[in-house]
Order: C-alpha cells, then sequence, then structure tokens
C-alpha cells in the first residue's frame, strides 16, 4: 500500500509540473503573437481554448479584446454583449464597450461604459484619454479638458495628451493656444502626422499660410493647400 501511495503521490507531482509548464507555454505563445500583433494567430489560439471550455470568461473577453484591435467591431460586440448578458461585469470590459460604442458613432454611451469602469477601478491614463475624445466628440469640451490633464496626471504620453487637447482648442476656436501648445511638440516631433496637421489647421486658421504651407510640403500639392486654406476660412 505504501508503495501505491507513493506512486500516486509522484504521478500527481507529474501531472502539476505538466500543467505548469503547459501554462507557461501558452503564455509565450501569447506573448509572442502580441509582440508581432499576430490578430488572426492569437483568434485562434483563444478559439480553441474555448473550443475546450465554452464558459471561460477571461478567454472570451481577451477574444473580444483581439477582434477589436484587429478592426472587426462585430465580433468583437458580439462577444462583449454575449459576456454582458451573463451578468459580467469588470472594468476592462466595460472599457471595451465603451470603445465600441465610440466606434459606432455612440459616445453618449462610450461616456457611460467608461464612467462605470473607473467606478471598477480602472485607473489608467487611457481609460481618461477614451474619455475625454467621447466628450470631445459630445462637445462637453470642459470635460473633455479635465479627463486630459487627469491622462496627463497619470503619466499618460505627452504628445498624445497635448494633441488631444489641441484637438478641443481647435473646436472651441482657440487657435492661438493650439500654436502655443503644439509648436514645442512639432518641434520635438517633427513626423508626427496629426501634429502637423492640426497646428497647420490652426495657422490656417489665423492666416499665416506660408507657414501652413511649410507644415504640408510634402504632404499636399500647391493647389490642395490653397483648397484646405479655401475650405477652412469658408
Amino acid at each position: 500500500m505504501k508503495i501505491i501511495r507513493d506512486m500516486t503521490i509522484f504521478s500527481a507531482v507529474v501531472l502539476l509540473s505538466a500543467c505548469s509548464s503547459s501554462s507557461s507555454n501558452d503564455i509565450d505563445v501569447v506573448q509572442s503573437m502580441e509582440r508581432v500583433d499576430n490578430h488572426s494567430g492569437l483568434i485562434q489560439h483563444y478559439k480553441g481554448h474555448l473550443e475546450q471550455d465554452p464558459e471561460d470568461v477571461q478567454i472570451m473577453q481577451e477574444l473580444a479584446k483581439v477582434y477589436f484591435d484587429k478592426g472587426d467591431t462585430e465580433s468583437s460586440k458580439f462577444y462583449v454583449d454575449h459576456l454582458l448578458d451573463k451578468g459580467v461585469r469588470n472594468a476592462a470590459l466595460l472599457q471595451l464597450r465603451g470603445q465600441i460604442h465610440s466606434q459606432e458613432g455612440e459616445d453618449k454611451l462610450a461616456i457611460n461604459r467608461y464612467k462605470h469602469s473607473i467606478e471598477l477601478g480602472n485607473n489608467t491614463g487611457e481609460i481618461y484619454v477614451l474619455s475625454g475624445i467621447a466628450y470631445c466628440n459630445t462637445d462637453q469640451f470642459n470635460q473633455a479638458k479635465t479627463a486630459f490633464n487627469q491622462a496627463r496626471l497619470k503619466g499618460y504620453n505627452d504628445v498624445a495628451v497635448k494633441n488631444n487637447l489641441a484637438v478641443v482648442y481647435l473646436a472651441q476656436r482657440q487657435y492661438d493656444d493650439v500654436i502655443t501648445l503644439l509648436v514645442p511638440v512639432y518641434q520635438e516631433n517633427p513626423s508626427n502626422q496629426k501634429v502637423r496637421a492640426n497646428l497647420a489647421i490652426a495657422l490656417f486658421k489665423v492666416g499665416d499660410i506660408h507657414q501652413a504651407r511649410d507644415l504640408l510640403e510634402g504632404s499636399f500639392t500647391d493647389s490642395q493647400v490653397l483648397e484646405i486654406s479655401r475650405r477652412l476660412h469658408q
């Protein structure tokens, strides 16, 4: 009996070791695919897990996120809504649902999801940037600025935050504020297309067509630049 008991213990140790090794390999596979944005591979990987355990909430949520990152909003929405219908609530899932709302032009609904995500402990810079964009899209400019500044306080990328703040200023026709904000950003990041475009729009708006043309050089022809200027002044 002693021999049988020892063999049973040995088998359990081998089984636990195998499980641990399998889990480690699984993590390595996922991280490897994430590094190269292999969305198709990740989708097949997670679907393989769901075939084994269709009720695995975490795997389904990861699958929904990969679909969203791939640009397949419909598939992402399908899995997210399935989880929500089952009563699943967590900060990441609600952020993702908010992002889907934003993609579909439902920014007011997105704001509610982001608020709920924050209430559930989401304290990242990203959630405040997403909130700021949704607020800006619904013309809630003060709330947008507050959200972007919250993201800044949490260490979010300065270029992204300042460029988003510039969009708010553009919407409020505060063109001088856009120029003051973005000139130093552009000087340090001259290849950033979004910064160049927003700064050029502000320069056009204040009548500094030559500097705006210089910013857009290489991206548009002279006739296109003049057409942009004409439309902006209209």
